[in-house]
């Protein structure tokens, strides 16, 4: 189920990236690497909000930690993204194509990436009142 509500987010975060670029592509033709970083920081803001309280409900955990980790994770991704965007260009000469390919490609790796490292339950149990006290 989580899934499946991740992907949700993510279309919806990929109108806003895919928008965005096609926004900044008709106004700055020959950028296209920077609409697509534009792009993909418009939508990991929208998608941040969306993953920590209704894909992952993680809202009980410190909102700047998952913060810190999930745009780490967007600082990874957008060059990386980036990059295939690139080289796809070098290959294919339709930028909204090849960034639609590049792009389903980082899909799966994020929502794992997501789940277990940003967006993670804290599985310890809670320390006791007594416990604490005879230490």
């Amino acid at each position: 189920m989580t899934f499946i509500r991740y992907g949700a987010i993510q279309l919806m975060a990929y109108g806003l990236d895919m928008g965005t670029f096609l926004l900044l592509m008709a106004l700055f033709k020959d950028q296209p690497v920077l609409a697509n970083i534009a792009g993909k920081g418009v939508a990991g803001v929208f998608a941040f909000f969306l993953h920590r309280h209704f894909t992952f409900q993680s809202s009980h955990a410190s909102s700047k930690a998952q913060a810190v980790r999930y745009f780490s994770l967007l600082a990874i991704n957008i060059p990386l993204a980036s990059a295939l965007f690139s080289v796809g260009l070098y290959f294919v000469n339709s930028p909204a194509a090849v960034k639609f390919v590049c792009d389903v490609a980082c899909v799966v790796l994020t929502y794992w990436i997501s789940k277990l490292f940003v967006f993670h339950a804290d599985t310890r149990p809670p320390v006791s009142a007594d416990r604490t006290e005879g230490a």
